[in-house]
């Protein structure tokens, strides 16, 4: 069961009737002041005069055409004609105020100043991108990703997080990219008249959608011509023990990160994060191709069917199924028609499936019918082979018995040792210190591991961190951890 946390719950962070504005007959009013309000506010330096705000409801109501907004009660019912402009930019106003969207500070002046709340400001930002159409710069982004990872300061923390900020902003716009070509591609299929075909082909999809940012990410600004250097600086950073643990250092120092090894795993999610998304770019860059594709080619098989067939096309069948029942009745419903009734009906088998097509044909499931599976028996040869390979696993398996040998050797004549003084010179030892550590909570094991977890020893001058724990015998009524 997922549980939340107060911090988790969006309702912990903003007014419960925040979104009342955008219900009823006004809502269309109340955004489009709302965003003049958000215009303003992005120009300026400061806080917002409440007369200012005011002027400018009053400014926007007057130019509306009388009639063209329903009359705004106020809180005490009060409304009706009489009612003068500048109340009802008060009454909204208070509504905003009310609902969240606005903050007001009295200054000891008397005067009042206006600012927009963290929230308020984060969604209109993005209610404003989702009213213009906003569609992302591709130019520059995967340049810049490049230049934060090889540039003079690519060994910081700062750039990298950097470089995995503007890898996000890439992946979320070429998936928004994909979702808007698909979109097009219905609203393509509703439209009738080949103007408006043209129409949406030229002035909405090539302008809106395919602008000339994605076609220069595909030409002279295209992925493979920098993804090798990001993923080898990738590569760099995670063979790059030190660095990595200096970074983590400095953000643990600059306040970045609670502790050493949280900062470590965020550095490697990171470079993490990056690798993946451009190992697997090209399938989104693959799919988009795809859908363009098929928005190209519904485009022309519409606009054709519309140029041939759209103009006076009811006239024409009722012409043919005219002289199709004068047929009938003359010479008999089995007789062969004349061929020049293909001039207005034509009729032709589909002989193929058009895998690029938008409209994907049903499919039947096919009926599964269960055939014998023949093992061959394998020879003398393999089984004796076989069985030699399962010995020599077994030889090599480590028990926890000869674990106990092994621990009770290092601590003769001690009573406890550190991890980081066990001999690490050959690789044995340090697959013999992985399954210290792995059998250390087993009853049947004879020792136990002290010390504080969480904490690490660097060893070989930073090249490796073993845990900072002691090695002791278990006393007999000791049990698991």
């Amino acid at each position: 069961m997922i549980k939340l946390d107060s911090t988790g719950k969006l309702f912990a962070h903003i007014p419960e009737n925040l979104f009342s504005v955008f219900t009823g007959p006004l809502k269309e009013l109340h955004a489009d002041l709302l965003f003049l309000v958000y215009d303003l506010y992005r120009r300026s330096i400061y806080t917002l005069p409440k007369e200012t705000v005011i002027d400018l409801f009053c400014e926007y109501l007057e130019t509306c055409a009388a009639g063209d907004w329903p009359e705004e009660e106020d809180e005490t019912g009060a409304g009706g004609p009489e009612r003068t402009v500048r109340d009802r930019a008060n009454g909204l106003f208070r509504k905003f105020d009310e609902a969240g969207w606005v903050d007001q500070e009295q200054h000891p002046d008397y005067s009042f100043r206006v600012t927009l709340p963290d929230h308020a400001l984060a969604l209109l930002e993005t209610l404003d991108k989702i009213r213009r159409g906003y569609r992302m710069e591709y130019r520059g982004r995967i340049l810049s990703i490049y230049q934060n990872l090889t540039g003079d300061e690519g060994l910081s923390y700062i750039a990298l997080q950097q470089a995995r900020e503007a890898t996000a902003e890439l992946i979320g716009g070429l998936k928004s990219l994909s979702h808007s070509i698909k979109k097009y591609t219905g609203e393509l299929l509703e439209a009738k008249a080949p103007r408006e075909i043209l129409s949406h082909i030229f002035d909405q999809y090539f302008s809106e959608v395919l602008g000339e940012q994605y076609y220069r990410l595909k030409t002279s600004e295209h992925i493979s011509k920098y993804r090798t250097g990001i993923i080898t600086r990738v590569k760099q950073w995670q063979l790059n023990r030190p660095a990595i643990t200096e970074q983590a250092r400095l953000m643990v120092q600059e306040k970045q990160a609670a502790e050493k090894r949280a900062a470590e795993n965020q550095v490697y999610d990171w470079l993490e994060y990056i690798e993946e998304s451009f190992n697997s770019m090209d399938e989104i860059l693959e799919e988009i191709d795809r859908r363009n594709v098929q928005y190209a080619r519904a485009a022309v098989e519409k606009l054709r069917f519309q140029l041939r067939h759209g103009q006076g096309s009811e006239q024409t069948l009722r012409r043919a199924l005219r002289y199709l029942s004068g047929e009938a009745k003359r010479c008999g419903e089995r007789e062969e028609v004349d061929p020049h009734i293909g001039r207005f009906i034509r009729l032709f088998p589909q002989r193929s499936i058009d895998e690029l097509s938008i409209k994907t044909p049903p499919r039947r499931r096919q009926e599964h019918i269960p055939r014998p599976l023949h093992l061959a028996e394998p020879s003398g040869e393999a089984r004796r082979a076989g069985m030699e390979r399962f010995r020599r696993r077994v030889r090599e398996e480590i028990t926890i018995e000869e674990i106990n040998r092994y621990v009770e050797e290092l601590l003769k004549g001690r009573e406890r040792l550190p991890l980081s003084a066990l001999p690490l010179d050959a690789k044995e030892q340090w697959i013999r210190l992985i399954y210290i550590l792995l059998y250390s909570r087993s009853r049947r094991a004879n020792y136990l591991l002290s010390g504080e977890r969480g904490r690490t020893v660097s060893l070989s001058r930073g090249a490796v961190e073993v845990p900072a724990l002691d090695l002791q015998r278990k006393e007999p009524h000791d049990g698991a951890v």
